[in-house]
């Protein structure tokens, strides 16, 4: 992998976990919300607003670092991403509603729409990761896609239901969600185990990577996931923290074994990287856009979570 796309890989990273944990913060309020409605929301206000900074950041620096095959992907996936778009609004919107509009009977209302559209949201954007890491249901050729191959292949449906089964996971821990104490690592098994089938029948060349060069970072996510599920169960508050590690590292683990290809391993985007003096100044803008971008998080989390919880306990 470049380095040019490994960085923007690192960002993408960062943005799938932000966004893991709201689609895990979702299913949650979905299922629980009488009883962590309160916790959610206390993160969940602050946190939308970064993970959509994060993605727009992303597609800015995939479009400087592939820029010659934006016309591919642009024309395919123009569809889909404008139907993500109305329900990202949506999630929006009614997140919005939720706070500052209504009773309690209505923001139960907002909330759930809230959930539903960023569960859509998911399913969208996962779907199009998935069309473009797998080449399903895309004719390079014509410019062309299936919506319906899309959407409804074996592939994209085990990845969906192994990456929503680990944003469950990942939610549980980090919030201490206390009911059903079994499930969170039921979740975890699941998930894996589904995103790995999901590999081995569509993506073989992936799955023996991982087992072959990719074989000591597999067994040390195994041997970390194995720690957090370990520690949640002992009430240890440093699970929470492993399991966000986890959860991005192990979505890095998945890039390094897609790299360098995608569309099925019939297109090389090391052929494609921006060159010449423009990678210079791309490298600078992003190395200063992500330095502001960690710093603003960093104040975030200080500001929304531990100068509060310390003007509480004062």
């Amino acid at each position: 992998m470049s380095i040019m796309f490994s960085v923007n890989y690192l960002i993408f990273s960062v943005f799938i976990t932000l966004f893991g944990l709201e689609v895990g913060i979702a299913i949650t309020l979905l299922l629980e919300y009488d009883k962590y409605k309160d916790k959610l929301k206390k993160f969940l206000m602050p946190l939308w607003e970064v993970t959509g900074t994060f993605a727009i950041f992303y597609i800015v620096n995939l479009e400087a670092t592939v820029p010659s095959l934006l016309l591919l992907l642009g024309t395919v996936y123009v569809a889909p991403i404008l139907v993500a778009a109305i329900f990202f609004i949506l999630r929006n919107a009614f997140l919005a509603y939720s706070e500052y509009m209504g009773d309690k009977g209505s923001e139960k209302r907002y909330l759930r729409i809230y959930a539903i559209a960023t569960i859509a949201v998911a399913f969208i954007a996962i779907s199009v990761l998935d069309s473009g890491i797998s080449g399903i249901a895309i004719n390079t050729s014509s410019y062309s896609i299936s919506l319906l191959r899309m959407f409804a292949n074996s592939f994209n449906i085990l990845m969906f239901i192994g990456i929503a089964l680990l944003s469950v996971f990942l939610a549980a821990v980090f919030f201490w969600v206390k009911e059903y104490r079994w499930f969170p690592g039921l979740a975890a098994v699941l998930g894996v185990i589904s995103v790995a089938l999901a590999v081995h029948g569509s993506l073989l060349y992936m799955f023996s990577s991982a087992f072959g060069l990719g074989l000591p970072y597999l067994i040390g996510l195994l041997a970390m996931l194995g720690i957090a599920l370990l520690l949640y169960y002992r009430d240890n508050r440093y699970a929470k923290y492993i399991a966000i590690l986890w959860f991005f590292l192990a979505i890095n683990f998945f890039g390094f074994m897609q790299s360098p290809y995608i569309l099925g391993g019939t297109v090389n985007t090391n052929n494609y990287i921006a060159t010449g003096p423009i990678a210079f100044y791309i490298n600078i803008v992003t190395l200063i856009g992500g330095a502001i971008l960690v710093v603003s998080l960093a104040f975030m989390v200080y500001i929304s979570y531990i100068k509060k919880s310390n003007n509480v306990k004062g």
